[in-house]
């Protein structure tokens, strides 16, 4: 009976606790790479994690003599954090600081640098065509909070079972000391 109801506790505990819940994400590429020199206009910074992320995830960027760069909007996807700008980042240095809370809840940060030395042309065709761009960004950060928050409440709920097999669990391993220890009375 012993080994029955240890065995039985083995298996509840290996199926109830998640590995993804203990995992770190680690900084697995970034988009530009550290150190680049970026000869296109840039509109957006992509970092990629190798595990998910949480709400409150956020990119600063600075230019190395410390002006701020207004970070539009910081999209979080499947362990993607995505800084978007209003407009193509001038030809500059940059420094980017990145802090995310990972799956587990541990927060982790980093730094890189690149630099953007595109050609600048003022054309009047550029000018034009940079509004649809914007109005298709706009839809794509629409359809990006659109899933992170499909994410966001299909994590919750994987969080909400855990906890509520980790409590079914330690119920049963109550009733199953107080059971053995009466046993042997």
């Amino acid at each position: 009976m012993k080994r029955i109801f240890i065995a039985a506790v083995v298996a509840l505990l290996t199926l109830s606790i998640s590995t993804s819940s203990f995992a770190h994400s680690h900084l697995s590429g970034t988009n530009p790479a550290e150190g680049e020199v970026v000869t296109e206009p840039l509109t957006e910074i992509i970092l990629e994690f190798d595990g998910e992320i949480e709400l409150g995830s956020f990119i600063d960027v600075t230019t190395t003599s410390g002006k701020e760069i207004e970070v539009r909007d910081i999209i979080i996807g499947e362990g993607i954090l995505t800084g978007t700008f209003a407009e193509p980042l001038p030809n500059d240095e940059y420094q980017v600081n990145w802090s995310i809370i990972s799956a587990d809840g541990h927060p982790l940060e980093g730094e890189f640098t690149f630099a953007v030395n595109a050609p600048v042309s003022e054309s009047v065709e550029e000018v034009t065509e940079e509004p649809s761009e914007t109005t298709e960004e706009a839809a794509q950060t629409t359809e990006g909070q659109e899933e992170a928050s499909t994410a966001e409440v299909e994590e919750e709920t994987s969080s909400s079972m855990t906890v509520i097999l980790i409590v079914l669990l330690a119920v049963i391993v109550a009733v199953g000391l107080v059971i053995l220890t009466k046993r042997k009375k």
